[in-house]
């Protein structure tokens, strides 16, 4: 009846494998993705180890034999760092946090023998196991005693999940009602991705208990486990914006919107009289070159006729921020000045049009210097 559950599970895992691409096509600027990434890989990786193993070409891919052990023992610790690293992103890690990855890696270190068995014996645990399916837990796993490392790692997992869900509620509790408001759809999804890993982990306790009293898999758990992974996969990719905090939650502001003009790159007070920086003022705020996505230092100091090698400097001594910043500022003060007309277009299109190449800069930008998400800046304005 259930002969479709190691295909379901293969299906999993073949679209988490798409939906680790599309992070890293969309988001692979922000460093946070990549902790999401692994929590990803790591669903990826022990759904199709069930696959392997309960269609048996896991003996055509004997090196994965163990190996999900060491990967399950790292998922709860990348799950809890990533989640307060999106809600917290001003809060730097410090050495206590590193104490996490004690208990994985002296796990890591105790399965490692097992890694290195020969073909031959690797065989021959998967003969006993497919023989007994209790035979996993009755032998011993590298140098740790039999019966440890599955339920333990499992049962850190839930802690872990729970410790997370935690940490997002009370987070949401000191930050306040503004905190929530403006980041509703990320903490949406940190919820789910929490919770979706802790019923994993519990999914994965009752199909371990089941083994041991039974002696057998349950493949309804596992049918469940296949629904939720492509479950949170599709909710990510068919939400756009629930992503536009990849470097984590806005905390909230003193004064929520700055004025069009304070996001506009100024001279400073000082060179407002001084001939040159005018000059070079008055060229690069008439031509508007900047809204090509091409337009960069090189291009600008050609138009301008400088030094490449001075330009960066004169910007920061004229307008005190970095020629990146200057250049940004630009652009989002351009496209802000379109928003009167943004019901004719998509928001792609004045992006485009203010000379960002690609989302992630374009929403990265808007966020620091305005201090929301575009789609929260628009809808508020809207109202």
């Amino acid at each position: 009846m259930f002969d479709f559950v190691p295909y379901l599970s293969f299906l999993t895992s073949g679209f988490g494998l798409f939906f680790i691409c599309y992070l890293l096509v969309r988001f692979g600027k922000f460093p946070k993705v990549y902790g999401l990434i692994y929590i990803i890989f790591a669903v990826v990786f022990l759904e199709f180890y069930i696959y392997a193993l309960t269609s048996k070409h896991i003996y055509h891919m004997l090196f994965i034999l163990r190996t999900p052990n060491i990967i399950r023992i790292f998922l709860p610790v990348a799950l809890f760092l990533y989640v307060r690293g999106m809600l917290l992103p001003y809060n730097q890690l410090k050495g206590l946090h590193f104490l996490h990855f004690v208990f994985p890696t002296l796990l890591t270190i105790g399965v490692m023998p097992d890694l290195f068995l020969s073909a031959a014996e690797k065989t021959d645990i998967l003969n006993h196991y497919y023989a007994q399916n209790k035979y996993f837990i009755t032998r011993p796993m590298g140098w740790i005693p039999a019966g440890f490392v599955q339920p333990v790692s499992i049962l850190v997992g839930i802690v872990y999940g729970i410790a997370t869900l935690v940490l997002i509620s009370l987070t949401k509790k000191r930050q306040g009602a503004d905190y929530v408001f403006i980041n509703r759809q990320s903490l949406v999804w940190l919820n789910m991705l929490s919770t979706a890993v802790t019923l994993y982990f519990v999914l994965q306790l009752y199909q371990y208990l089941n083994l041991f009293i039974n002696n057998s898999f349950d493949p309804p758990s596992q049918l469940i486990k296949c629904v939720i992974g492509i479950m949170l996969f599709t909710y990510f990719i068919t939400t756009p914006n629930v992503q536009e905090n990849m470097d984590g939650c806005i905390l909230p502001k003193g004064k929520l919107f700055p004025s069009i003009l304070e996001i506009y790159p100024h001279l400073i007070p000082e060179f407002k009289v001084d001939q040159v920086a005018m000059n070079l003022d008055k060229q690069v705020k008439a031509s508007k070159a900047y809204l090509s996505a091409e337009y960069d230092l090189s291009a600008m100091a050609k138009d301008l006729e400088i030094p490449i090698s001075k330009f960066p400097k004169l910007i920061k001594k004229y307008y005190g921020v970095s020629f990146v910043e200057f250049l940004n500022r630009l652009r989002i003060h351009h496209f802000l000045e379109q928003r009167s007309f943004f019901d004719q277009f998509t928001l792609e299109t004045y992006m485009y049009q203010s000379g960002f190449s690609n989302r992630s800069t374009f929403y990265a930008a808007f966020k620091k210097y305005v201090g929301v998400n575009p789609s929260f800046y628009l809808k508020e304005m809207a109202n």
